[in-house]
Order: structure tokens, then C-alpha cells, then sequence
């Protein structure tokens, strides 16, 4: 029984490790304080300082205007065919 739980033991800390290095890849350094923080964050735990993400772009408000109109154009269009299809085969 003592082995047995030692290797869970074992077990468990290789997958804190393993997890703890593939976090450490999205770590960066707050430029107002020093703090770590991971980079898709937009604003520091630490000092509450502003933060640009890594890699993060913001979506241009017109194309998000664009792709809520498209999207509501599809979703009423499907909804018009469902009703003509229930209509047609009730």
C-alpha cells in the first residue's frame, strides 16, 4: 500500500511540473511592477496596470458590425425555412 501511494504521489507531482512548464511559456513580466502574469491578460493582478496581450488584436468595430449582420441575416433566413418546412409537411 505505502509503494503504491508514493507512485501516485510521484505521479501526481511530474503532472505539476509538466503543467507548470507548459504555463511558463505564457508568462511575461508586468512592466509596471515586475509581477509575472500571462500574456493573453489585459490587466496586472498585482498593480491593476494596464496590459497589451501578446499576440491579441482587437476586432475592428466594423467588421464586428459586419459579422453581427451576417449572422442574424443566416439566422433569420433558417429560421424562415424551418417554418416554411413545417408548414409544408404538417
Amino acid at each position: 500500500m505505502g509503494k503504491q501511494k508514493l507512485d501516485e504521489e510521484q505521479k501526481t507531482q511530474e503532472r505539476i511540473k509538466k503543467r507548470q512548464k507548459k504555463l511558463e511559456k505564457h508568462l511575461v513580466i508586468c512592466p509596471h511592477c515586475g509581477a509575472k502574469v500571462l500574456d493573453h491578460m489585459t490587466k496586472c493582478h498585482v498593480c491593476g496596470g494596464v496590459l497589451v496581450p501578446r499576440g491579441y488584436q482587437p476586432v475592428d468595430p466594423k467588421k464586428m458590425k459586419l459579422f453581427k449582420g451576417i449572422g442574424w441575416a443566416i439566422g433569420i433566413a433558417a429560421v424562415i425555412v424551418f417554418i416554411v418546412l413545417v408548414i409544408l409537411y404538417s
